[in-house]
């Protein structure tokens, strides 16, 4: 089996050696039968250094672990895998064991360990993005209506500390974590069950059909259920200790013990926490630490073709800086090994490609994004008068007119990409021509018309005024590490003008701007935002952009998001009947497993989108581009890119290693 796509249709059973096929199906490679030759003119395979076999079942592992095995503080290896590990085909050829991987970050909010460490969950994408491929489950089967699915886990499992891997870590997230509504206030929208079958069984039942929860189960962080490590994090839960919880919410500095609870679940806080990732963290991120590090997990459960335990790096270590211009120097420098994230701005990309002869290669990133930059006007604006005029289509598609996309592309993108509004990619099956090509010309005439159905009057400096008969400016609230961002808005402020709105741009920190424009916090006019849901499954497994379902992420219009999740929640709001039509059609979606209708449900969506156009795109995006020292090898030279990948995860990272 080659990169075969689980099956929604029919019961589906995918045993031991169809689970490792299909991950040997790495950038296209079939898996190679029992000792079967090399391919002729295939590149010969390295031997790992000094390996070591420390039990019975052949396996090797890395001398920094043989190490300990030798001094009684580690099992021999084949004890420390489960009983059918998986065995990943290395892209180049077999590697060797050592080194450290060296990126960075400017976020401290653990995205970038998911992207490059983190992703270990149930199901996961094959590293070209077509397909969804058993992982931490060995097997699953679904029902013919798509609403029973049975996970068969990996015998003998175990937990970057040794402790076992069961089907009660799996419970006991479902239990007292996604259904405690202390630790999550917010229900999931879609009802389903969680239980037991046996130790390596888990039964997953919806109400309703839920034909894209396969698909669902392999995006990044998107079902967690392989991250709660129930012997671990039962200490810091109300439900099982009754001892000294209040004792330890002190001791951590922590208000209630949820807040206990929800900081030690996360490996960037806590690197205590037991995980399932090739690297564990040595220590969580503190707010004056410059970097953190992870070494190799011991009790990892993949190994690749020559029996030898992966990851073949023995540490990563990523590098927290203050700024992006910061990773850009260390990156130009060799101070990175493997970067994409952060440092790769189009206007970076001349330097680094003249600065090759460092030591280090560019690669290609194939953007699967909606748009590079997507303007979202507040319309749950907590002030009213901001709130009304996000509200206004004839406001909305003029501003769209006073844009000069092509002058965006030439100045901030360097020539690269198409003008777009936000809709899903030309490539993609989902395509919707009226969606991506509206309001797209750059022109003041048709501008002004719009502007001046909506709000006609100005004042004496030429811009207009709102209902309450002040002068309209928006404030536009940025991280500032998205610094293409903040180029784009400095050359639209400009034009916008011309057309009588003024604009502002407030630039702050992640962090910052985490809690203002992702949280809880209505008060912000505008932000912008990127993402990857333009091309494969995404556009319809997140349909952030589609119309408002995601609290976190529907910028627009938050309060609505709230809603479809739980209409009586503290910041829903009902929304207008055509958005609740879409939320209705999304349901229909995941009702059915049959593509075809899946598709057509999807264009009814995205028809409503196109009449209502609460988001302003720029550009479809050229390729992206990443930096890799040329000394890194099993990297590959092109490469998806994108959060629900998420890049570089299904591309093995376990597998690279320094030549």
């Amino acid at each position: 089996m080659r990169g075969r796509p689980i099956s929604r249709r029919t019961f589906l059973q995918l045993g031991a050696a169809a689970s490792t096929a299909a991950l040997l199906a790495a950038c296209g490679q079939a898996a190679p039968a029992p000792d079967a030759p090399a391919a002729p003119g295939a590149a010969p395979a390295a031997a790992p250094a000094q390996p070591v076999v420390t039990g019975s079942g052949g396996y090797q592992e890395a001398p920094m672990l043989s190490e300990r095995v030798r001094a009684g503080s580690l099992p021999p290896v084949d004890q420390r895998l489960p009983k059918n590990p998986i065995v990943v085909s290395p892209l180049e050829s077999v590697g060797t064991y050592g080194g450290t991987w060296r990126t960075g970050s400017i976020e401290r909010n653990g995205n970038d360990l998911h992207r490059n460490i983190g992703y270990e969950q149930l199901m996961r994408y094959s590293p070209n993005y077509d397909a969804v491929i058993p992982n931490i489950a060995e097997s699953v089967e679904a029902s013919e209506d798509g609403t029973e699915y049975i996970f068969h886990l990996r015998e003998d499992l175990k937990w970057s500390d040794g402790s076992p891997f069961t089907a009660d870590d799996v419970v006991f997230w479902y239990e007292d974590v996604l259904m405690n509504q202390e630790v999550t206030p917010t229900p999931p929208s879609i009802r389903f069950t969680v239980s037991k079958v046996d130790d390596y069984t888990v039964n997953w039942t919806f109400e309703r059909p839920n034909g894209l929860f396969l698909k669902d189960v392999a995006r990044v962080n998107n079902e967690r259920a392989c991250g709660h490590p129930k012997a671990y994090l039962t200490r810091f839960h109300a439900r099982y200790n009754t001892e000294d919880l209040d004792d330890l919410v002190a001791e951590n500095e922590q208000n209630t013990w949820v807040d206990l609870f929800n900081f030690m679940r996360e490996p960037h806080n806590n690197p205590d926490i037991p995980t399932m990732w090739p690297w564990k963290l040595q220590a969580g991120f503190g707010t004056g630490l410059t970097s953190v590090s992870a070494e190799r997990n011991p009790y990892y459960f993949k190994v690749d073709t020559a029996n030898n335990q992966l990851p073949y790096i023995d540490r990563y270590v990523l590098e927290l800086a203050t700024d992006n211009e910061v990773l850009v120097l260390k990156a130009l420098n060799g101070e990175l090994d493997w970067q994409e994230q952060w440092i790769n701005a189009p206007r970076n990309k001349s330097v680094f490609y003249d600065n090759q002869d460092r030591g280090y290669h560019l690669f290609d990133l194939t953007p699967t994004t909606v748009n590079s930059m997507n303007i979202l006007l507040n319309q749950n604006c907590s002030d009213p008068v901001i709130r009304e005029i996000a509200q206004n289509t004839d406001f909305r598609i003029g501003l769209s007119y006073a844009i000069n996309r092509q002058e965006l592309i030439d100045v901030v993108y360097l020539s690269q990409g198409i003008p777009a509004q936000t809709a899903p990619r030309p490539e993609s099956k989902y395509y919707h021509e009226r969606l991506a090509t509206q309001y797209l010309d750059y022109d003041p005439a048709k501008a002004n018309e719009y502007l001046d159905k909506a709000y006609p009057q100005k004042d004496s400096e030429g811009f207009r005024l709102g209902p309450d008969g002040n002068r309209i400016s928006l404030i536009f609230e940025i991280d500032s590490g998205r610094t293409t961002y903040i180029d784009n808005l400095e050359l639209i402020k400009k034009t916008w003008a011309a057309v009588g709105v003024e604009m502002n741009v407030r630039t702050m920190d992640r962090a910052l701007w985490e809690e203002r424009v992702r949280g809880s916090s209505f008060d912000y006019h505008a932000s912008c935002h990127i993402f990857g849901g333009g091309a494969g499954d995404a556009v319809i497994l997140d349909p952030r952009y589609w119309f408002p379902q995601n609290t976190g992420n529907s910028f627009w219009a938050k309060a609505w998001a709230h809603w479809y999740v739980n209409p009586d929640g503290p910041l829903a709001e009902e929304p207008p009947a055509q958005v609740q039509r879409q939320m209705e059609l999304y349901k229909e979606i995941r009702a059915t497993s049959d593509d075809a209708r899946q598709q057509e449900l999807l264009r009814e969506i995205l028809d409503i989108q196109a009449d209502l156009f609460p988001s302003i795109g720029v550009a479809y995006d050229g390729n992206f581009y990443g930096i890799c020292v040329d000394r890194l090898k099993n990297t590959p030279a092109v490469i998806p890119s994108s959060w629900d990948y998420p890049t570089p995860a299904p591309s093995n990272p376990n597998t690279f290693y320094f030549a």
